[in-house]
């Protein structure tokens, strides 16, 4: 079954990879800043069709494993799914990446929290 959304959607599996994510949000009234690192997999395609049902089709996918987060985690300090994601060349860039762009954020004013394994 397939939604009608307003607006475009790009459906698609993002490539394997390390990445930095992040996600910036208003808490209390103050511009929060949160990021870690995760490495994207792919999975097979049967399992990719199994998650895209359990979610909307149309959508694209990524399959991260998130460094020292969890799910529910994740999931319970944001209450939402939406980040946004930079790829590395390998591990030790994106930490590279992290770091720079947590330093970006802190002088901007926003309250910087890094997650997980860094």
């Amino acid at each position: 079954m397939y939604f009608r959304l307003g607006g475009g959607t790009v459906k698609g599996i993002s490539k394997p990879g390390w990445i930095v994510w992040s996600r910036v949000y208003v808490d209390r009234n103050k511009l929060k800043f949160d990021t870690g690192l995760a490495e994207v997999v792919k999975l097979p395609q049967a399992e990719t069709d199994d998650r895209w049902k359990l979610t909307t089709p149309p959508w694209p996918i990524m399959h991260a494993v998130l460094q020292g987060v969890s799910r529910d985690q994740m999931m319970a300090r944001h209450k939402s799914n939406h980040i946004q994601v930079v790829y590395a060349p390998d591990q030790a860039s994106a930490r590279n990446g992290l770091f720079t762009k947590a330093a970006a954020m802190a002088e901007l004013g926003l309250e910087v929290a890094l997650c997980g394994q860094v």
